[in-house]
């Protein structure tokens, strides 16, 4: 007779792989799911097949999770490696154990050999996760203030993360020195630590910043150079706490079609895969992460021309003639950094999604410190939709942005009827985590790829 937790295991594991199987009969997703029938069954099935989780990679963070996750996967399957990864974005717990489940065997062993584990975490669920998987490497991409309703103030994660730090002394830490809240909890302290960073970004002369003293002393920050938020070359006005020198830098040029890396005292040049200035952070972690698995950074830099954006970050849409890029928004440093790389000398059709649902966080506040004036005179035109619609509609029209007709929707439907319809060729639509996946679930239906599919 099998052990208990062996029992435990097999029921849990035979009933995930029975949803996923149903899942893919009914054309639906399996994201999560089957990982929360597992928790339920068997909360220690994580830890049970963490042994088997060699060269596992956590990436964390308030933006670019699901992007430098992506690039890391990219960059390792263009060197021929096999890698399980949450591509879909399901990063809490259960996300992790529905990427895992379709390759595990009822022997607790997996189907064939993986050379790597590649898995976003959700920056609060972060500390639980690490407690059920040894991690060889974590990557912290960054700290904003994010679902207060659900977070808290940045400094609530950062507690968060500075527990798990001094519980996995063990771990090699990709850290991004530009920023305040992420590099200090790394200052004095005896670890394998590598930073990334920039030597060059578009000088922000915005007043939004998530952090604005000292992490170590609670003195005030200043910069040599702000680049937008608190991010930037830093220093505390009262100790010696100061941006760590990068182990790599980036630095993308004024068109945002070609980026520098420095790395060891050497310039190597690739081309931008993506739209968004701020993706080079995203692609300077990546890059450090993928060196210290030991590969080779020219390669690296040609792998990634043909890296294509991922679920809802910036994603090309192509509905009869018409182009329509997905940005998922969810806090005002990401939001505005959208916005901004999306603006230029002519003037653009945005389309803003805001829902208030669990995933997306019930209180929209935080929209009213997205700054909304670079739109000033760059519309033409506005559309509205989503369970807050008239929340926003109400903020845009406070930023006075020179637009007086606004157009709202209640029905997907209604809203590609509307860009077919229109003479504009390109739309740029803003939307949250709840409506994105209602929108690409819509166009799944229309024969596009569903949000879970790669």
């Amino acid at each position: 007779m099998l052990p208990i937790n062996d029992i435990n295991y097999v029921l849990s594991l035979i009933s995930a792989k029975a949803i996923v199987k149903l899942a893919g009969i009914l054309n639906k997703g399996a994201t999560a799911l089957p990982g929360y029938f597992v928790e339920k069954l068997n909360p220690d099935f994580l830890k049970t097949i963490s042994s088997q989780l060699e060269n596992c990679i956590l990436i964390t963070g308030t933006n670019g999770k699901t992007t430098t996750s992506g690039l890391i996967v990219h960059l390792l399957t263009k060197e021929n490696k096999k890698v399980i990864n949450n591509h879909a974005g399901s990063n809490l717990k259960r996300g992790i154990i529905s990427s895992i489940v379709p390759h595990l065997s009822l022997n607790k062993k997996f189907t064939q050999e993986f050379d790597y584990f590649v898995f976003e975490c959700d920056e609060f669920a972060l500390e639980k996760i690490t407690q059920d998987i040894k991690a060889n490497y974590i990557v912290m991409l960054n700290l904003f203030r994010d679902q207060l309703d659900r977070y808290g103030e940045i400094e609530t994660i950062r507690k968060r993360w500075s527990a798990l730090i001094h519980n996995n002394p063990h771990v090699h830490y990709i850290a991004n020195a530009d920023d305040p809240s992420v590099a200090s909890l790394f200052y004095k302290k005896d670890l394998k630590v590598s930073y990334f960073g920039l030597t060059d970004y578009k000088i922000t002369q915005d007043n939004l910043k998530d952090v604005l003293f000292c992490p170590i002393c609670g003195g005030r920050l200043d910069y040599k150079k702000r680049y937008f938020s608190h991010i930037g070359d830093y220093f505390c006005t009262n100790c010696d706490f100061k941006r760590p020198e990068p182990d790599l830098s980036g630095k993308i040029f004024q068109d945002s079609t070609k980026i520098e890396v420095n790395y060891r005292e050497k310039k190597y040049f690739t081309t931008m895969p993506l739209q968004g200035k701020y993706n080079i952070y995203n692609i300077a972690a990546s890059f450090l992460t993928c060196i210290e698995l030991g590969y080779n950074i020219g390669e690296l830099c040609a792998n990634i021309s043909d890296f294509k954006s991922t679920f809802g970050r910036y994603e090309l849409i192509n509905y009869k003639n018409k182009e329509i890029f997905l940005i998922l928004v969810k806090n005002p440093v990401g939001f505005t950094q959208a916005l901004e790389s999306s603006i230029d000398d002519n003037k653009k059709n945005f389309i803003f999604i805001l829902n208030d649902n669990i995933a997306d966080g019930r209180d929209v506040s935080w929209i009213w410190d997205v700054n909304f004036d670079l739109l000033n005179n760059k519309i033409n035109d506005l559309m509205f939709g989503g369970t807050r619609m008239f929340d926003m509609a109400l903020r845009i029209k406070y930023a006075d942005i020179g637009v007086k007709n606004y157009v709202f929707f209640d029905t997907y439907k209604e809203l590609f009827d509307k860009i077919e319809q229109s003479n504009n060729g390109t739309f740029h639509v803003f939307l949250t985590y709840t409506a994105l996946i209602e929108l690409k679930n819509y166009l799944s239906k229309l024969g596009y790829k569903s949000f879970y599919e790669q």
